[in-house]
């Protein structure tokens, strides 16, 4: 274990302490159906600059200690399931207290003026390009127990950009929309941490916002959660947990695995493990969200950096002073034009029953898709177009009871 008050260097840590430390930053939770990478026998070597035959041993004896445990698990980006190594109950209390006590030690620091100079590793977390993980930091040491800032930082933007999903539509027909894409873009260019997308039922929300999400994946962070009926603040924790660690910032799903954790605990860790400006939350029907957790979500973009994307049916009153302050704009999105929603409607639809259907539905592409279901039965030609759109209307009325 680290002495107190004394200057870390390359040999500070043992292996196996290496190997914990990186482990429980990167944790995820228990039963995890898919893992990062870092997490395998290969990638723990790559990541501390070590041979896999000491990771080997390292993990073995780790295990012996009870202080993590060995898994299956489907490996993002990979065909196979491969083994994976997860930090146990046991295994964060002995990480917490070594980063307890690393946090307190003394690290010497070379900035981009090439002045070098002394702080604890709490405080080197912090550098430019951070929030920065002791491993990282750990790992940047030279041979003179130097930790470069330039050096972090390229470490830092070399990473490939982590995207959770859930509940994200995929494959959907997208087309039109560009005042509204140009909208986004807009926001995401501008200083203003927070948007509002108010939409009917219907309208295409999920779908325009997915779209709008590709083009800033490449080089930013993404955190996609559509909320459910009645949800449960624990769930969209771990799946907050889930995002953090897949960027190696695994002390969210590592406190979520012992115990009930209060907000304001939660809140410190999200200030500190947040990846700044580098990241776009998107959260869907956020109207369903439970208002601590969308709190939570829109102080920690304010304070840390980043964007928010909240899509719902109708305005959240709780987000008023946020619009005083001038952090939130609103998008209303509307009907499709015309020409689009012909593109929903069946090609044999002739255009003149197309237009009352495109009138009574608004330009809302679920109501088109409804209207336009060739599921009805005895319509012929003894109807006009109106009276066939209405006997749509009438049907998708009794169909909904």
């Amino acid at each position: 274990m680290v002495k107190f008050g004394e200057r870390v260097d390359r040999h500070t840590l043992t292996i196996n302490e290496r190997v914990l430390l990186h482990i429980y930053e990167r944790s995820t939770t228990r039963g995890v159906l898919e893992a990062p990478f870092p997490l395998t026998q290969q990638g723990i070597a790559r990541a501390l600059g070590m041979r896999v035959n000491h990771v080997s041993r390292a993990v073995k004896g780790l295990q012996t200690q009870n202080c993590v445990t060995e898994q299956t698990a489907r490996v993002r980006g990979e065909v196979r399931k491969r083994k994976v190594y997860l930090i146990s109950h046991e295994g964060h209390a002995v990480a917490q207290g070594l980063v307890n006590d690393l946090g307190r030690r003394l690290v010497l620091v070379r900035d981009e003026r090439g002045v070098a100079r002394e702080m604890t590793m709490a405080e080197a977390r912090k550098l430019p390009g951070g929030p920065h993980s002791l491993t990282d930091i750990l790992s940047n040491l030279d041979d003179a127990g130097v930790s470069d800032v330039a050096r972090l930082a390229r470490g830092q933007a070399a990473a490939p950009m982590s995207h959770f999903e859930e509940g994200r539509p995929r494959g959907e027909t997208f087309f039109g929309r560009t005042r509204e894409l140009a909208r986004i873009a807009e926001w995401l260019a501008s200083p203003v941490p927070a948007i509002l997308v108010i939409g009917a039922r219907g309208i295409g929300k999920s779908t325009f916002l997915s779209k709008a999400l590709e083009a800033v994946e490449a080089d930013r962070h993404t955190f996609w959660y559509t909320a459910e009926e009645a949800e449960r603040p624990e769930k969209i924790l771990n799946a907050l947990g889930g995002f953090l660690n897949s960027i190696g910032r695994g002390e969210l799903s590592g406190r979520l695995m012992d115990r009930p954790v209060p907000d304001r605990e939660i809140e410190g860790v999200l200030a500190r493990d947040w990846p700044a400006t580098n990241c776009v939350i998107v959260l869907d029907d956020a109207d369903r969200a439970p208002p601590e957790i969308l709190r939570m979500l829109v102080t920690t973009i304010r304070n840390r950096g980043g964007k928010i994307v909240l899509a719902s049916e109708a305005p959240l009153p709780d987000l008023s002073r946020l619009r005083a302050a001038g952090d939130l704009q609103t998008l209303s999105l509307p009907g499709l034009d015309k020409q689009d929603c012909r593109r929903l409607a069946p090609k044999g639809m002739p255009q003149e029953e197309f237009e009352k259907v495109y009138r009574l539905s608004g330009g809302n592409p679920l109501s088109i898709r409804l209207l336009s279901a060739e599921a009805l039965e005895g319509l012929d030609a003894r109807f006009t177009p109106e009276e066939r759109a209405l006997l749509r209307v009438l049907k998708l009325r009794q169909d909904s009871d």
